[in-house]
């Protein structure tokens, strides 16, 4: 465990690739950590976060504590932050993720006081920061290869290229599709047969949600489309439908601002321009509010995953009947 880091910056808006990088990084450093998980964006997390940071457990078991969704703390927190991650701790390993949306072109827009501080510095030169786009066009396909590496597989002629182009670009997502893979490879081979298993319409199921949303068409419809996949899910199906949600939203804000680095096919850009244009930034915002909200009251424990769930599509709702009574 001594080769562990001092500490470790995880920057990434997949909050499934900064799951798997830190998993990666646990079982490098030899494991045996506990683990204290804190949320940056809860009102309550200060007191207790910064205890973890200081505190040795009775048995001095080491310990990792993990910050999530730091990237809306202020430069006050930063400045405060400096204290912990002076020296090396055998004890803590202090792990702070930044999960805020990144520019295509500039990356991620860092948290005000961070940039300048010593231990950011040192970070990177000791490479214990880690920077990652999430999934996109450039990442898919060393994404692919290491996945299949490790899962001792290999594709076939043109199938990493093809698979690449139709895998959701969100890593919750694509890796219920690479599962699928895994299983259905013939003597560990990906072919061209397996790609037809890859569900690209998942893209275009959640627009017409979203559209009958819109359109305030077939409300009782909307509700058995949801709940329909939540019964038959055997582990919930809250969290999928958010990441599923959450690329959408982010296609359409892309589609919004006209950003070159939305590749969508141009029959989507077509369907899609409209309702991003209705729902404008407030829209979008709001949209990105809900999703948070499903996400951390199940989290937080405040509902359950059907409650969290029944109220997102109520909210959604009234989010779509404004949008209605503007155009």
């Amino acid at each position: 465990m001594s080769d562990r880091p001092g500490f470790t910056f995880l920057v990434c808006p997949d909050p499934e690739m900064v799951k798997r990088r830190f998993e990666r990084l646990m079982a490098a450093s030899g494991g045996g950590f506990v683990r204290q998980v804190f949320w940056g964006d809860a009102d309550d997390f200060d007191a207790a976060y910064w205890q973890a940071l200081s505190s040795v457990s009775l048995f001095a078991e080491p310990k990792a504590v993990v910050l999530r969704r730091a990237e809306g703390l202020g430069a006050d927190f930063w400045e405060k932050l400096a204290r912990p991650l002076a020296g090396f701790n055998q004890h803590v390993w202090p792990v702070i993720c930044l999960e805020g949306p990144q520019d295509p072109k500039k990356g991620p827009s860092l948290p005000k006081g961070l940039t300048d501080r010593p231990y950011w510095k040192v970070g990177q030169k000791k490479d214990w920061v880690w920077i990652s786009p999430g999934l996109t066009e450039e990442t898919m396909i060393p994404t692919l290869r290491d996945w299949a590496g490790a899962h001792r597989l290999n594709f076939g002629k043109g199938v990493l290229q093809e698979l690449a182009r139709v895998l959701p670009r969100d890593m919750t997502a694509c890796a219920r599709e690479l599962e699928k893979m895994e299983l259905a490879a013939v003597d560990g081979v990906i072919g061209l047969e397996q790609l037809s298993l890859v569900s690209v319409e998942a893209e275009l199921d959640i627009f017409g949600f979203m559209k009958a949303l819109e359109e305030g068409r077939d409300p009782a419809g909307v509700w058995r489309t949801v709940f329909g996949h939540q019964l038959a899910s055997d582990d919930g199906f809250l969290f999928q439908f958010l990441a599923i949600l959450s690329r959408e939203a982010r296609t359409m804000w892309q589609l919004l601002h006209e950003d070159p680095d939305c590749k969508v096919h141009p029959y989507v850009k077509k369907l899609k321009t409209p309702m991003a244009g209705r729902l404008g930034r407030a829209g979008l915002a709001k949209l990105w509010d809900l999703i948070m909200e499903a996400e951390s009251s199940v989290k937080f424990g405040r509902k359950s995953a059907d409650q969290a769930l029944e109220m997102l599509v109520a909210d959604l709702h009234a989010l779509f009947a404004r949008v209605r009574s503007r155009v």
